[in-house]
C-alpha cells in the first residue's frame, strides 16, 4: 500500500515534523491506472497551455498530449508531444490563437481522456486575478491563469476551510506557485521527503528566489495522497498543518502537484 506522511514548517519554527496522516493499514488503496487532462488554457506569456497526468500504473509506457481546434468537420490537432512515464505529467504549450481547443491523451495500453471544451480569447490572465477564456475553475481567491487543476482545487478546498474559521480568501500567486511546484518536483526527481531542498535550501529561501516579499510564511508538504480533497483532509486533520492553512494573516499561497513517485504535494503560505 502507497504511504502517505505530512510535514510543516514555519518561519520561527524550531524543526520539520514528519506525520503520518492515517494508520498504515487504514492507507487508501492504490488507484486504477488511468490518464486525465486539464482544460487547455491561457498563460500571461500568451500561449495555450495543455497539462495531463498518468497515475496509479505499475508499467511504464509511452503518453501522448495533443492540443485540439475544435473546427466544423474534422477536429485539428495543432500541438502535441509524448514521453515513456509510469506515472506523472506532461504538458505542451503553443502561441494563442483564439478558438476552442480541447486536452486529448492516450497512453500506451489502451488508455484514453478528452477535457471539457474551453473557448480561449487569448487576453493575457493576470496573477490574483480573474483572467480570461482560461477555463481551469480556480475557485475563489485563486487566478485562473495559476497553477493546474489539482492544484487549484488544493486552493479552493483550503480558502473554504479558510471560510469556515472567519478567514479571507488566499490568492494563488504564481511566485509561490512556482517555488511550491518546484519544490514538489525537486523531491519527485529526487525521491527525497524534507523541507529543505538538496541544494541545502529551505522553503523561506526558495520563495524570496520565486521573487515574492514577504513578512512571514510558512509551509506544508505531503506524500502519497491521491487526490486534492484528501490531501486538505489530512492537513486539516493534524494540528500543525491546520494552523498553518487557517493562519488569518497570510494573503497569498502557492500549490504545487507533483504526480510521480508520491503523489508530492507542496503549500507555500506568505503575507506581503
Amino acid at each position: 500500500m502507497r504511504k502517505t506522511a505530512l510535514a510543516i514548517l514555519g518561519l520561527g519554527s524550531v524543526a520539520a515534523i514528519g506525520l503520518p496522516a492515517v494508520p498504515a493499514n487504514a492507507a487508501a488503496a492504490r488507484p486504477d491506472c488511468r490518464v486525465v487532462a486539464s482544460k487547455p488554457r491561457t498563460t500571461p506569456s500568451g500561449q495555450i497551455r495543455a497539462a495531463v497526468a498518468r497515475t496509479g500504473c505499475a508499467d511504464r509506457a509511452r503518453v501522448r498530449v495533443r492540443i485540439v481546434k475544435v473546427l466544423p468537420g474534422p477536429d485539428r490537432t495543432v500541438k502535441s508531444g509524448s514521453a515513456v512515464v509510469r506515472n506523472g505529467r506532461l504538458a505542451v504549450s503553443l502561441r494563442c490563437s483564439p478558438g476552442t481547443f480541447v486536452t486529448v491523451v492516450t497512453d500506451g495500453r489502451g488508455h484514453l481522456a478528452k477535457s471539457a471544451k474551453a473557448r480561449l480569447t487569448c487576453s493575457p490572465a493576470r496573477p490574483g486575478g480573474s483572467g480570461t477564456g482560461t477555463g481551469t475553475g480556480t475557485g475563489t481567491g485563486s487566478g485562473s491563469a495559476v497553477g493546474t487543476d489539482i492544484e487549484n482545487e488544493v486552493v479552493r478546498l483550503t480558502n473554504a476551510e479558510r471560510a469556515k474559521a472567519g478567514c479571507g480568501a488566499l490568492v494563488h500567486d504564481a511566485r509561490l506557485r512556482a517555488a511550491a511546484y518546484g519544490h514538489s518536483g525537486d523531491m519527485s526527481a529526487k525521491e527525497y521527503f524534507s523541507h529543505t531542498s538538496q541544494d541545502g535550501r529551505d522553503f523561506a529561501q526558495r520563495i524570496k528566489a520565486s521573487g515574492f516579499a514577504f513578512s512571514a510564511a510558512a509551509e506544508n508538504i505531503a506524500k502519497g495522497y491521491s487526490t486534492a480533497a484528501a490531501v486538505v483532509k489530512g492537513w486539516m486533520d493534524s494540528p500543525g498543518h491546520r494552523k498553518n492553512m487557517l493562519n488569518c494573516s497570510y494573503t497569498h499561497i502557492g500549490v504545487g502537484h507533483a504526480a510521480a513517485g508520491g503523489p508530492y504535494w507542496t503549500q507555500d503560505f506568505a503575507r506581503g
